[in-house]
């Protein structure tokens, strides 16, 4: 009998007593077998994920210094910029590309092996004035107190790099704008070609934390769990410019700025839906902190959680008239 019948039974043998597919039983052999000869028929690597699609994910292998297609069933689990553990079944290559099969495991948040350049931080005003530099807010206004706190002293004006947006060359037309046209198909409905547009952006680079934050924006109403996860990648991005103990601000007003703060925003309504409103609050107030003239109407979220309403509240709020801010677009 060849080693090729002796196989055949030994599955046969294992679907008779498991109730297995040939398909299945094969696989279990075969990985039993390896174990005996000490053999790993499967391999096990760290990947960065750049981009999901519905049935793979295109991942950088740093070990490898290569780029893979990977068709897994886990990729509902995984965002782009999620660190993961791979399970490579089988690889190959097509025309120069590189293309794989097998599971992703342990999808986690780790900036720090991104192996990111910091973007630049370009300082606009080295000592501005805030309460010149914007319309006060006076009492009664419950955030009043919390403004002439944060406006007290002259602090320094920052604006992020323009890859934050999606702008990757000075060579690029100024009116070819991927992000805007991604919130434009959002609002068309089309949701998949705006995810497509944002997917594209971050395969391209990481730091268009604006891309983060449109994804979040997409995922917001229906899966906020999800959302957090890309709103949280983006602000571990931008953080990664700001030094330690940064006590700047990043003004709405200055437009490289929006990417980041619209991720902290997004990340903040995420955590007083999820049930973790000191946690909202405290990012409510970071966002404050950074941006003072509050733009995006920050202040009435961290308003409403200071005084204790949650989420379901305001949300049955909202359906009976009364608006609330949601994620900025």
């Amino acid at each position: 009998m060849t080693a090729h019948r002796d196989l055949k039974n030994i599955i046969r043998e294992r679907q008779g007593r498991t109730g297995e597919s040939y398909t299945a039983a094969r696989a279990h052999v075969l990985r039993e077998r390896a174990e005996l000869l000490g053999l790993d028929p499967q391999r096990r690597v760290e990947a960065i994920v750049l981009k999901v699609n519905r049935q793979s994910v295109r991942v950088w292998i740093p070990a490898e210094k290569i780029q893979v297609t990977l068709r897994s069933s886990d990729t509902r689990d995984v965002v782009p910029g999620h660190v993961v553990s791979l399970l490579l079944e089988r690889q190959w290559a097509w025309r120069g590309d590189e293309y794989a099969t097998g599971r992703i495991g342990n999808p986690r948040i780790d900036v720090g092996r991104l192996g990111l350049t910091p973007l630049p931080l370009n300082e606009d005003d080295p000592a501005c004035n805030l309460r010149s530099a914007y319309e006060p807010f006076e009492d009664p206004d419950p955030y009043a107190p919390l403004w002439r706190k944060l406006t007290e002293d002259p602090r320094a004006s920052y604006e992020m790099d323009p890859i934050a947006c999606g702008q990757f060359s000075a060579d690029e037309d100024p009116d070819d704008d991927p992000v805007s046209e991604a919130a434009e198909l959002r609002e068309l409905g089309d949701v998949e070609g705006a995810r497509a547009i944002l997917m594209g952006l971050l395969l391209k680079d990481l730091r268009c934390i604006d891309a983060h934050a449109h994804l979040g924006n997409l995922e917001f109403d229906r899966c906020p769990e999800r959302a957090i996860v890309h709103y949280e990648v983006g602000i571990r991005i931008g953080d990664l410019s700001l030094p330690p103990g940064f006590d700047g601000v990043l003004p709405w007003g200055l437009v490289q700025n929006r990417p980041f703060l619209r991720c902290l925003h997004g990340h903040a309504l995420s955590l007083w839906r999820l049930g973790w409103p000191d946690e909202a609050r405290a990012e409510f107030e970071r966002i404050l902190s950074l941006n003072p003239n509050d733009n995006q109407g920050v202040r009435f979220c961290w308003q409403d959680v200071r005084e204790g309403r949650s989420w379901e509240e305001m949300q049955q709020a909202e359906e009976a008239g009364t608006s609330r801010p949601g994620p900025l677009r």
